[in-house]
C-alpha cells in the first residue's frame, strides 16, 4: 500500500546562534518520517515587519513567504518565548501567513511547534498563536506537545542530539502531523 507523502516548511523563530528552538528544526528535518519532507525557511528575518499597507503591492519576499506557505501541508515552528509569548520574529512571520484576509496563506495548514525554552518549555508562547491560527483556518497539531525545559545542555555546539527523550518528543509530533494531514486528506476526498 502507498503512503501519500506531503510536504513541510519549517523555521526557527529564534536568532540566536546556538539556539535550541533552531535545533529543534534541523532534528525536524532528519527524523521527519518517509512520507514527510521538511524544507527549513532561514530567511524570514527577512520579512519586512507585518503592515497592512504593503499587502496591494506586496514586496518580492513578502510573496515568496506566501507561496512557500501555500504549497506547503504543514509548517514546524521552532517556537521560542520571550516574556511568556512568541518572539517578535516568529509572530511576524505568522502574522504574514495569515494575510491577506481574502486570501490567507496559511489556510488549510498543519502547524506544529517545537519549543525548548524557560520553566514553561513555551507553552504559553504556544497556546497565544494555537487559538488564533486555529481560528484564521490552520489546522493545530497540539498533541503530543514538544515543551522541553533545560535542554540547552542536551544539544552539542552545532544543535544536535542524541538525547533519546528529546529525539522520541519530536519524532512523535512529527508522526501526530502526518496523522492529521492524511485525516485531512481522507476528508477533502469524501
Amino acid at each position: 500500500m502507498t503512503h501519500p507523502t506531503f510536504r513541510a516548511i519549517a523555521f526557527s523563530g529564534s536568532l540566536r546562534k546556538g539556539s535550541t528552538n533552531t535545533a529543534l528544526v534541523h532534528l525536524a528535518q532528519r527524523v521527519a518520517p518517509p512520507e514527510l519532507t521538511i524544507d527549513i525557511v532561514d530567511w524570514v528575518d527577512q520579512l519586512p515587519w507585518m503592515n497592512p499597507d504593503l499587502e496591494s503591492d506586496p514586496p518580492e519576499i513578502v510573496e515568496r513567504w506566501w507561496n512557500a506557505v501555500r504549497s506547503a501541508d504543514a509548517l514546524i515552528i521552532g517556537l521560542p518565548e520571550y516574556n511568556a509569548t512568541p518572539t517578535a520574529l516568529a509572530k511576524n512571520a505568522l502574522d504574514w501567513a495569515t494575510r491577506p484576509p481574502a486570501d490567507r496563506a496559511i489556510t488549510g495548514t498543519a502547524v506544529a511547534f517545537l519549543s525548548a525554552a524557560g520553566r514553561s518549555g513555551g507553552q504559553r508562547a504556544q497556546d497565544s498563536v494555537s487559538a488564533v491560527l486555529g481560528f484564521l483556518g490552520a489546522t493545530v497539531v497540539t498533541e503530543p506537545p514538544v515543551r522541553l525545559t533545560s535542554v540547552g545542555d542536551r544539544f552539542d555546539a552545532d544543535g544536535n542530539t542524541d538525547d533519546p527523550e528529546i529525539i522520541d518528543a519530536v519524532a512523535a509530533k512529527l508522526r501526530a502531523v502526518v496523522d492529521a494531514l492524511v485525516l485531512r486528506s481522507a476528508e477533502l476526498d469524501d
